[in-house]
């Protein structure tokens, strides 16, 4: 089945799974997450897939290997509730650590879903790299940079470092070259393109729209 949206029943179960989160409830609840919550986003994933693969060739597609789990491995956090009132989904490529390349990916919560591309945990090399690169050519990097900040709908959410790095460019590319790793991500709240079809053709304008940055970070990658 091709994706039609998301239902006021699965941010439902997001909601309830949040007061409630053991695992007796969800027990009695585990057919709703199927339905409203892992069905959909399984549909979403393969309504993508076409689109996906002409950008990146490389990226995982499977949706049992891009789309999030509900359980949470408790063992090495520090939050021990049993299951992620969140669910997601990724489309990284085949690396051994793919939380250091760029990542294409949505995720929907109760009150709130976003998208975008970055790199969740760069590694120092990388971002030496991507510094050098727009060092190289800095209005190249602008131009990519600059359809991303018209479209008024992706913000650059990074950790910037504490002690200023030289940088002679100009405050648009600053922001990023201060930046500890790269993420680009709009925010938006429950509305009817979420609930609706809309949301494939929408996600497919966005990503579309991230890859000459998303190229530009591959090239900075260094694993």
């Amino acid at each position: 089945m091709s994706f039609q949206g998301f239902t006021p029943q699965g941010l439902k179960f997001l909601h309830n799974l949040n007061a409630n989160n053991n695992r007796d409830w969800f027990a009695e609840h585990r057919e709703d997450y199927l339905r409203f919550v892992a069905e959909p986003m399984k549909q979403l994933v393969m309504s993508l897939t076409p689109m996906m693969l002409e950008l990146d060739p490389r990226v995982i597609t499977a949706p049992h290997r891009v789309v999030s789990r509900i359980y949470r491995d408790t063992r090495f956090s520090n939050d021990k509730t049993p299951y992620r009132p969140r669910v997601w989904f990724a489309f990284k490529r085949e690396v051994e650590y793919w939380t250091e390349t760029p990542t294409y990916f949505f995720q929907l919560g109760e009150k709130e879903y976003m998208y975008g591309m970055g790199v969740y945990s760069a590694s120092a090399a990388t971002m030496r790299r991507f510094r050098a690169m727009i060092d190289d050519d800095p209005e190249h990097f602008r131009q990519i940079i600059e359809p991303v900040r018209k479209s008024k709908t992706f913000k650059l959410e990074t950790d910037q470092y504490k002690r200023r790095l030289p940088c002679e460019h100009s405050a648009v590319i600053d922001v990023w070259y201060q930046s500890k790793s790269i993420a680009v991500l709009a925010r938006r709240e429950p509305d009817k393109t979420l609930m609706s079809s809309k949301l494939v053709n929408m996600l497919m304008e966005r990503f579309v729209l991230l890859k000459p940055l998303y190229d530009f970070l591959w090239k900075a990658v260094v694993l």
